[in-house]
């Protein structure tokens, strides 16, 4: 398995709309349903996402943004880069506990 750090660019937060929004956010759900999300974020300052995904191959990572919502609405550009993960928490769940 390997892993990837994607950053989303926001380039036209005015496209984003009730119906994008919605697509987007259920197209994200299912990705984390399916385990190829751990974790998906805007920024603070919301001029960018930071996601953790998993999968088999860049490409399969690559597929799943090349027909993301926001991507194909030209209201994010991603950036993909696969991580070498030496440490990690052993329970995730309680790193989490404030969401």
């Amino acid at each position: 398995m390997k892993y990837f750090l994607i950053e989303g660019i926001v380039n036209n937060p005015e496209k984003i709309n009730d119906l994008i929004m919605n697509e987007h956010q259920n197209y994200t759900k299912k990705a984390m349903n399916d385990g190829l999300i751990l974790i998906s974020s805007l920024k603070s300052d919301m001029t960018a996402s930071v996601t953790i995904a998993k999968s088999i191959n860049y490409d399969t990572i690559k597929l799943f943004y090349e027909n993301e919502p926001f991507f194909k609405q030209g209201i994010l550009t991603y950036n993909i880069s696969e991580l070498d993960i030496h440490y990690h928490c052993q329970d995730i769940k309680k790193w989490f506990d404030n969401l």
